[in-house]
């Protein structure tokens, strides 16, 4: 069943991300085959005229004409205007053509050669990318310039190609010409190629933002001595700043990142307050260690050098992902995906490699009971987090951290034990991290249910917290921000859940929605989140008697309602002046909303029936 189950991955794999790379190809294939085909075309008829000249002309023999018919059977008119002396005896509009047909074939068969190159030369940097970590970084390195400076021809060569065929194919096949046509294709290429120009040039911002606080070195000196004391152990300076805030991770990074109106730089250690709050100084000092290791293994000198790469390729692939360009996107979003998987793969190496050495400098109980800890912690809050944001009425108060301190320790008692133990993941920023299972395996801990609930029993005693000045203020201030944010995003959700049948709920759906109104020449546009109402329209058109809307061919904004039979009413958006897209935006902003709120309830009703429906 593993063979069967791998196959299947790989098979998927192929379908999903490689097979669609192939589409690169299509465009310069079928250029590289109709040119050929026009050029043939051209030389046949351009053959049988000449072969008629040829038979007309008394003054030759008959031995004469079929010696020269021969010629021309055997020599193509369009190997023969290559010499000068029978050039100047063509039209210069037959010229020009046969030079299109064959600077097309040019193109398209370098197009198809470059492109199988390319993909088995970034094909060869991938295998090469999982060897090691500067390995991954030289090969994505050269993979992202070979990549870009080719798609970069490719836009080009397939928009000069799109656009000949646009021509050629009708007026070779059809005999007629469509200068729409000719001027959609060209069009097409040249959005494309300045997409790509502005994508080449962007230079995306890689700063990270963290909520959190930077700790005075000076008011924290017993935890920075302890902080020293495990980096000596593992080999590596210690970090240039520590960050301390509430998020349910510890991390490393040397990635630029900004906390409030400060950027710090150099090496960078996430702490999580709440986390040292509920645990072992033990578990801890493994977590920590951990966390240090990744410095020791040049972990986040590579993060630090790839991330930029990686960013720039997914302005690329944006720039790629529509109009003509999308087979070439498809094409940058199968070595993507290659790269992901080798990024995958040596991120679970040095996960495990870090894992190794906290194991070393603490104890394989230390270790197993704070990755444990940190794995229980991640998951009660966000149960505890989603069991609020579900709650159908907005919340005065949330004290989240309260109801996190009041239940965890209940809760990782029993964590272990259950089956999603598994494949649980830890969170972070930066990496993905393996599941919790393989990195116990990987240090030697068999995933003993039996064992490990007893590591948890116990509540930590917060030693690294209490090393911290002023912890408690700051953790509460921070759990502060966070709520309120927290009430903010769950009210604006509550907006497009409710089709409001009480004043609470009426409230809450015009506070997000509220009446507005749009003036334009002569007409307004008003609307709140139940209809919207036209200053040229009989009467307001509710949202809920809605069944299509679309702009047509005139930019008239065109809605379709069920009343009485169905009807049609218009928006001439280009009333509204400098406001059309705003008019446009705003109405498919509270359609939607509406709509979505329908859809929410639909689903609420479905699923109440279906719980009390007795089983069979």
């Amino acid at each position: 069943m593993k063979n069967a189950k791998t196959g299947f991955s790989k098979l998927g794999f192929a379908k999903t991300f490689l097979l669609p790379g192939l589409y690169v190809f299509l465009i310069p294939v079928v250029a590289y085959f109709f040119f050929l085909h026009a050029q043939s075309r051209y030389d046949a008829i351009g053959r049988e005229t000449i072969v008629k000249q040829i038979n007309a002309d008394a003054a030759l023999t008959a031995e004469q004409k079929a010696g020269a018919t021969a010629f021309f059977n055997e020599n193509p008119i369009s190997e023969l205007i290559k010499d000068e002396a029978f050039a100047e005896g063509i039209e210069p509009s037959a010229l020009f053509n046969y030079a299109t047909f064959r600077w097309m074939i040019r193109l398209a068969g370098f197009s198809i050669v470059a492109g199988v190159a390319v993909f088995l030369l970034a094909g060869l940097f991938v295998l090469l990318s999982v060897r090691s970590q500067r390995a991954q970084y030289l090969s994505l390195s050269a993979g992202w310039n070979v990549l870009r400076i080719y798609c970069a021809l490719q836009v080009l060569i397939q928009g000069i190609l799109a656009v000949a065929l646009s021509y050629w194919v009708t007026v070779l096949w059809f005999e007629v010409f469509s200068v729409k046509l000719v001027i959609g294709a060209g069009v097409l290429a040249l959005v494309g190629v300045l997409a790509l120009v502005a994508a080449i040039f962007k230079r995306p911002s890689t700063l990270h933002p963290v909520q959190g606080r930077v700790l005075d070195r000076q008011a924290n000196p017993l935890l920075w001595r302890e902080l020293e004391t495990i980096c000596g152990k593992v080999g590596t300076a210690p970090p240039d700043q520590v960050i301390v805030g509430i998020d349910e991770n510890f991390y490393v990074t040397e990635m630029p990142v900004v906390v409030g109106d400060r950027t710090c730089t150099g090496r960078t250690l996430y702490v999580s307050l709440s986390l040292l709050k509920q645990m072992h100084g033990a578990e801890a000092d493994a977590v920590l260690a951990h966390e240090m290791a990744h410095f020791s293994g040049q972990d986040t000198v590579y993060s630090k050098k790839i991330a930029p790469l990686l960013v720039r390729y997914g302005h690329y692939l944006e720039a790629l992902s529509s109009g003509i360009t999308k087979p070439i996107y498809y094409f940058m979003h199968s070595f993507r995906a290659l790269y992901e998987l080798s990024l995958s793969k040596v991120s679970r190496e040095r996960e495990f490699r870090a894992d190794r050495i906290a194991t070393e400098l603490t104890s394989p109980s230390d270790f197993a009971s704070g990755l444990l800890r940190v794995a229980a912690y991640s998951h009660f809050r966000r149960n505890v987090q989603n069991d609020l944001f579900e709650q159908e009425r907005a919340h005065e108060s949330l004290n989240i951290s309260d109801r996190i301190e009041q239940g965890f320790q209940v809760f990782a008692s029993n964590f272990v034990g259950g089956p999603e133990l598994a494949t649980l993941e830890s969170s972070h920023p930066f990496d993905s991290h393996p599941p919790v299972a393989s990195r116990l395996e990987a240090v030697g801990l068999s995933l003993d249910r039996q064992r490990f609930p007893g590591l948890l029993q116990a509540p930590g005693d917060g030693r690294w917290y209490d090393m911290i000045d002023n912890a408690a203020e700051i953790e509460r201030e921070q759990w502060q921000e966070f709520e309120q944010l927290f009430r903010k995003v769950h009210e604006v959700s509550l907006a497009y859940r409710f089709l409001p049948e009480t004043e609470e709920e009426l409230a809450i759906v015009a506070k997000a929605f509220p009446a507005l109104s749009i003036e334009g020449k002569n007409c307004t546009l008003a609307m709140n989140h139940e209809a919207l109402h036209h200053s040229e329209w009989k009467y307001p058109v509710a949202f809920r008697e809605i069944t299509h809307m679309e702009v047509d061919s005139n930019g008239k904004l065109q809605i379709r309602y069920d009343r009485e039979g169905k009807q049609t009413i218009l928006i001439a958006t280009k009333k509204f002046g400098d406001r059309k897209q705003e008019v446009l935006d705003v109405v498919g902003n509270y359609y939607g909303r509406y709509a979505q709120a329908v859809a929410y309830q639909t689903q609420k009703a479905a699923e109440a029936k279906a719980k009390s429906e007795p089983m069979a």
